[in-house]
């Protein structure tokens, strides 16, 4: 399958507090690379014969296309993302209320990861993901990334 790069889905001249130069640049190289990166691996893969090739570049591969998925799908849901500020209502208000203390000590905390990100990663964004049971957020290879990966019972197991 080959993935498109979809048009930018803001107006990069409306975004407050980040250049339109830089928007551009980031859709450009950093999605742009994501998607083009993905379809050079499905094309290796197409060619790739699996029945003689060593696991090891199997695994190689399906990694790698894991994770430029990954990044073309975040990518999307980050230019998605901009627009005005905004206040979320409602029930996710709700539940970052109650799974932080209060939507306030979200807030903080949320921008705090993300500013945190851009200083230990080199690139400033956090995600917002609603677990199943809990809500989390994310910022890459952050100290609590493994804890919210692994249950807390050994003998559990999340599908």
């Amino acid at each position: 399958m080959t993935y498109a790069i979809k048009p930018l889905a803001c107006d990069p001249t409306r975004i407050k507090g980040m250049s339109e130069k830089l928007i551009v640049s980031h859709y450009e190289n950093n999605y742009g690379g994501a998607v083009n990166r993905l379809n050079a691996i499905e094309a290796q893969l197409a060619e790739l014969d699996f029945a003689k090739a060593p696991g090891f570049v199997i695994n190689g591969l399906k990694r790698e296309e894991l994770i430029a998925n990954n990044s073309m799908i975040l990518h999307e849901l980050f230019f998605a993302s901009l627009g005005d500020e905004s206040t979320p209502e409602g029930e996710l208000h709700d539940a970052l209320a109650r799974d932080f203390g209060s939507f306030d000590r979200w807030r903080a905390e949320f921008s705090a990861d993300g500013q945190g990100a851009g200083r230990r990663l080199g690139m400033g964004a956090a995600d917002l993901v609603a677990a199943r049971q809990q809500a989390r957020q994310s910022v890459g290879d952050g100290p609590h990334d493994d804890a919210c990966r692994r249950p807390a019972d050994r003998r559990t197991r999340h599908v």
